[in-house]
């Protein structure tokens, strides 16, 4: 029995207690509250803060404090090298180079088909293609540009 069929049975289409609408509400709480803690959800409040905090309109209240900024840019930079050097980490020069061959002699086979003829069946095939080999082609795209290939 799902959310909608308790209503229907037991509150008779009202919004009576429903312990399957208390547990999804309760599963939403804590992903928002884990969400906030993990590195992503950091960054997203700190863009966030940023929008608020650096504005005409904070400017034109006399709300607006460079120090306060300075410190929230600074984090987001602490982060971001974060995010950079574990990705380097995980992307070395030499298994770019690899994966990087593997992916253009599979689309010098035309596994992927013609993009001009079939766009959502040849996106269909990339996105298999990517989730089977267990990373993207936007994360290739990024580790080329940082070993400058």
């Amino acid at each position: 029995m799902n959310e909608r069929q308790y209503d229907r049975l037991n509150n008779e289409g009202a919004e009576g207690y429903n312990p399957y609408r208390a547990a999804r509400e309760r599963r939403e709480i804590e992903a928002a509250v884990a969400w906030g803690k993990t590195r992503a959800g950091r960054k997203d409040a700190i863009y966030r803060a940023l929008e608020r905090k650096d504005c005409s309109l904070a400017r034109e209240c006399g709300t607006y404090n460079q120090a306060e900024i300075d410190a929230l840019t600074a984090e987001l930079r602490t982060i971001e090298a974060t995010e950079e050097a574990e990705f380097l980490a995980a992307w070395p020069i030499d298994v770019t180079k690899e994966r990087r061959a593997a992916w253009n002699a599979r689309v010098k086979n035309g596994e992927f088909g013609n993009l001009d003829r079939q766009p959502s069946d040849t996106i269909r095939r990339i996105n298999r293609a990517q989730t089977a080999q267990g990373w993207s082609l936007i994360e290739l795209r990024k580790a080329v540009k940082l070993h400058n290939l």
